[in-house]
């Protein structure tokens, strides 16, 4: 189990992940992700770059490595889920993962960003 530091350092290099994809990592989008109109795209990683409304359901470990952002009916795009369902039109998911430097394997240090890389991974939930 990481230290108190060790999740300290891996919320903040999932936060930097995030907040600049393909920058300090690697992004992924899935196709289902790509074939959104672009005003959708570009709405959508806007509001995960800004993701903020981590909580006990999607932070259980508190690393800040999944949430979900979400297009309402009406259009907008939010990060908080609307509790009337009825009102979303489409659910995109967001997913950090650590792997080795080699990307073969799971990362045995995902706080150490020398031997850890981090893929940042955008898609639909319907393709979940």
């Amino acid at each position: 189990m990481p230290t108190t530091e060790q999740i300290n350092a891996i919320r903040r290099l999932n936060d930097a992940a995030r907040i600049n994809p393909g920058h300090m990592s690697i992004a992924n989008v899935t196709m289902g992700f790509q074939a959104l109109p672009d005003a959708d795209r570009f709405a959508a990683l806007a509001a995960i770059t800004k993701f903020s409304q981590f909580d006990g359901d999607n932070d259980p470990y508190g690393e800040h490595d999944f949430g979900a952002v979400y297009r309402l009916a009406s259009g907008g795009w939010t990060q908080g889920r609307p509790e009337d369902v009825l009102t979303i039109a489409q659910t995109v998911f967001w997913k950090v993962d650590c792997y080795d430097n080699d990307l073969m394997f799971g990362s045995e240090v995902p706080w150490d960003e020398t031997r850890t890389k981090r893929v940042l991974t955008i898609m639909l939930a319907s393709e979940y």
